[in-house]
């Protein structure tokens, strides 16, 4: 078996003492305890215990209307509506508290960046906008969000959001002021979602934990020359485009310094692949791993057609990951993490799936993609209180920590 000792070591948080669990009910209450720690009144957190009980067991589309009339009594709606959109509450205390609670999870765990598409009918609820949904393959009118999700081999759940403001919205006034968004707030990009997401955590739990994310898409050059000019661990999925050269100190089967496609770095490692044994397949059928290469690769520096040119020094390792035997690699990523056990580094690299499976599957019961107002604010406490509900239903479901793999 594949020696996961340095990911144990980026993936353990190591200002905390390593929790038992002894039952999950345990583990739901002492979250509960960390997540209202912060609420100062009373009846804000019966409010928030409310709300994430009715995303947990309201039938249908979590509306605040389905939530009280779930939960609730007579009354209720408006104070729950309430306590989601107008009440003065800070969201980054709660997300902070969740995420430092999941980083006591006693598996190796990393962080994964993920977008998302929330489909909306009507156009003025806050950051509506046509755009291409990775979910569905296709342009749609909704929602573009981005996340951040702790996972591990027995936990999934959401921690922090980001939600991408289209300009041309932000420049109308009218429509500004309705979804009550902040002055200080302006349009922002895929990665600047991104880094406010990778700032969160960072602040918040292990500076040496691993975060994962698709970096593949528009400006992926430069968008992977920012990551990897951090300290920290990072694992990014790229596409076959993305220029790299060889790693001066990586001579093995042929590779040279010169900057080439992420997809001919790998070809001359071709016969050098590792067949994964079967108890390493974790995908179904079709999707399955089969066989993995590495290479010691370098980013090149934005001058890095000319000789002259300094490039980045510093070693990252290119996973290759193959699903059929005789086509190219489907899977490429660029990691700063050592590549000594490439099984432990794969294993690493499907915490990815999990989270993408974790948002069509769960997400979609706890309501992710559920909240009906117009309010920024409302947006992001709507988002925070579910990310709390997802967890309390993972803990809920998860096995104990003999065991293996991930609860349904």
């Amino acid at each position: 078996m594949a020696d996961d000792t340095s990911l144990k070591r980026l993936t353990r948080h190591p200002r905390i003492a390593s929790r038992q669990v002894v039952g999950s009910e345990d583990v739901v209450t002492d979250l509960c305890a960390a997540l209202f720690a912060g609420f100062r009144r009373y009846d804000q957190r019966v409010r928030a215990r409310q709300y994430m009980d009715g995303l947990l067991c309201a039938e249908g589309r979590k509306s605040i209307a389905n939530i009280a009339a779930t939960v609730g009594t007579p009354g209720d709606e408006q104070r729950l509506h309430h306590f989601v959109s107008s009440s003065h509450w800070a969201v980054s205390p709660v997300r902070k508290a969740l995420a430092a609670f999941l980083e006591e999870d006693e598996s190796p765990g990393t962080w994964v960046a993920m977008p998302v598409s929330i489909p909306k009918a009507g156009e003025h609820t806050v950051g509506v906008s046509r755009h291409f949904s990775p979910d569905g393959g296709q342009l749609v009118n909704g929602q573009r969000a981005y996340s951040m999700w702790y996972a591990s081999e027995r936990l999934v759940a959401p921690v922090s959001w980001r939600l991408r403001l289209p300009g041309a919205r932000l420049r109308d006034n009218r429509r500004r002021a309705g979804a009550e968004v902040p002055d200080e707030l302006s349009a922002t990009t895929p990665q600047d979602c991104l880094t406010g997401l990778l700032g969160d955590v960072r602040r918040w739990g292990d500076s040496e934990r691993l975060v994962m994310m698709d970096a593949r898409g528009a400006d992926e050059q430069r968008h992977l020359a920012g990551l990897f000019e951090r300290d920290s661990p990072v694992a990014a999925r790229i596409s076959g485009q993305t220029l790299l050269a060889g790693a001066h100190e990586d001579r093995r089967a042929g590779h040279s310094e010169r900057v080439v496609p992420a997809r001919a770095v790998l070809d001359p490692a071709r016969r050098l692949r590792c067949v994964l044994p079967r108890k390493e397949r974790h995908e179904p059928a079709g999707k399955r791993p089969l066989a993995t290469a590495t290479a010691g690769v370098r980013l090149p520096s934005s001058r890095e057609v000319e000789p002259s040119a300094h490039g980045r020094t510093s070693r990252l390792t290119l996973l290759g990951v193959w699903h059929e035997r005789r086509c190219p690699p489907d899977e490429l990523w660029l990691t700063s993490l050592d590549a000594a056990s490439t099984a432990s580094l794969l294993r690493t690299t499907r915490l990815i799936h999990e989270v993408g499976n974790g948002w069509r599957t769960r997400g979609e019961t706890i309501g992710l993609r559920d909240y009906e107002g117009r309010s920024h604010q409302g947006w992001h406490r709507h988002m925070t209180l579910a990310s709390c509900a997802y967890a309390m239903s993972a803990l809920r479901s998860v096995r104990p920590a003999t065991g293996s793999g991930l609860s349904a």
